[in-house]
């Protein structure tokens, strides 16, 4: 294509208004080297990477106000139905701009080049978070060392501080979602200084106190969790987002749960199932449910458990992935086993706990493993049981767990040595462990 794209093809170009094939000729005319094209497209830069938001269009108010809230839904998750078939040009675009060696692309071009990539890594570790949690972080180690070296004369310093800030954000959550807590706290630290060095975007803000929650809630810290979260609702809420404010009140209802508090928690989910639209996203509606299940499991209500979670299951939603259908089978094992059903809970939980391990999640497959060990004490195997005690003992030790909890494990692993468990023992160690963990609860979605 020798004849420039107009002013509109470019900005059709970047908010996804113009056709595949149009879209690929002014995309390889911008490779090929057109300083006057990437000229006029840099000050889109924020757009293709969804740190801004398209031209607002000519409509009707009724109209307008449909396509704002369209558009804020879009901006809020990268994974919105809306976003992605946006998503799917633009890895055609990255495809076509990496069929060249870096080193044949003239130098003005890697700009152009280093930010679609960029927003494609975050993408796709992103969407790996409960298929492949190892692969997750080793992508958003990638966008961070991309991030890191772009050039703020090129691009602005505020533009390049949002992405590094949200950079940063995706692996301080992949470093979390890994069991790496410590890592995952500093690297929020950095993305907290970037964001007051950009453009304090507040959808980008909302995104970093999500993520900061979620760190929190893993630390057990949920009080502060929960007010990282009434931040998050109160961005969404004054942009007029009902799908992530009730996003926000079905996690903090979560950690309320955590906490103990069983009848706030259950408050909390259903007045965020009543704003979030379970048509965009079924998964959401299967993680509120699903907890809901957990709390009436939590407060002894068994068979209120037991109906909540079938419940769950026949409306057919997605749970979200292989790590949360072995959470599922989780919460499905430890009802059989407070039901008293052992071979159906032992059958459970042997599963999740090798499914967990496949994962790479050691933490969540040494806690499997235990309450896999206590349903065998209960069946009168104390060979098998001591085996999964110590087995999962070694783990809890080598990830280095708190002061009490590794006291009472290194109790508890004397006693399986000397095939003298005490179940007491048992279900007190697997108290404080479940309560750092979650024992299985689904998580809510971070963006």
């Amino acid at each position: 294509m020798n004849d420039h794209p107009t002013p509109a093809e470019l900005e059709g170009f970047v908010w996804n208004r113009i056709s595949l094939g149009r879209a690929r000729a002014i995309l390889s005319h911008l490779v090929r080297g057109c300083a006057v094209c990437r000229a006029s497209l840099a000050p889109h830069f924020a757009g293709l990477i969804g740190l801004s938001e398209p031209p607002a269009p000519q409509l009707s108010p009724q109209q307008s106000a449909e396509y704002d809230a369209a558009i804020g839904r879009a901006f809020a998750t990268v994974l919105q139905k809306a976003r992605e078939l946006r998503e799917a040009r633009r890895r055609e675009a990255l495809t076509l701009m990496t069929d060249a060696s870096l080193e044949d692309l003239p130098g003005p071009a890697e700009p152009l080049r280093r930010v679609p990539a960029l927003a494609d890594l975050l993408v796709r570790s992103w969407e790996l978070r409960h298929e492949n949690p190892l692969q997750m972080l080793r992508l958003a180690e990638q966008a961070h060392e991309l991030a890191s070296g772009l050039d703020r004369r090129e691009l602005g310093e505020g533009l390049v501080a949002d992405l590094q800030c949200r950079a940063l954000v995706e692996l301080g959550n992949a470093c979390r979602v890994n069991d790496d807590l410590v890592r995952a706290e500093l690297a929020l630290g950095e993305a907290t200084e970037l964001f007051l060095q950009g453009s304090e975007d507040e959808i980008l803000a909302s995104r970093l106190f999500n993520v900061q929650a979620s760190l929190l809630g893993d630390s057990r810290r949920f009080d502060l969790a929960e007010t990282a979260l009434d931040l998050v609702f109160a961005i969404h809420r004054r942009r007029g987002d009902r799908q992530q404010a009730g996003r926000a009140l079905i996690k903090k209802g979560i950690y309320a749960g955590y906490q103990g508090n069983t009848e706030e928690a259950l408050l909390m989910i259903e007045q965020g199932l009543d704003l979030v639209d379970e048509r965009l996203e079924p998964r959401l509606v299967y993680l509120a449910l699903h907890n809901q299940a957990r709390l009436l499991l939590d407060a002894g209500q068994l068979r209120e458990a037991r109906i909540a979670l079938w419940k769950a299951k026949a409306r057919g939603l997605d749970p979200g992935g292989r790590v949360n259908e072995l959470k599922v089978r989780w919460l499905e094992g430890q009802i059989n086993a407070a039901l008293g059903e052992l071979d159906r809970a032992e059958a459970a939980l042997d599963e999740v706990k090798r499914g967990f391990q496949e994962a790479g999640l050691g933490y969540k497959a040494a806690l499997a493993g235990l309450e896999l060990g206590a349903v065998r004490i209960r069946q009168a195997q104390p060979e098998d049981a001591a085996r999964e005690i110590l087995a999962a003992a070694d783990v809890f030790i080598s990830l280095g767990i708190g002061r009490e909890a590794s006291a009472s494990m290194l109790l508890l692993r004397q006693a399986a040595e000397q095939r003298i468990v005490d179940a007491a023992l048992l279900d007190y160690v697997l108290g404080m462990l479940r309560q750092g963990e979650g024992s299985g609860s689904l998580e809510a979605p971070a963006e």
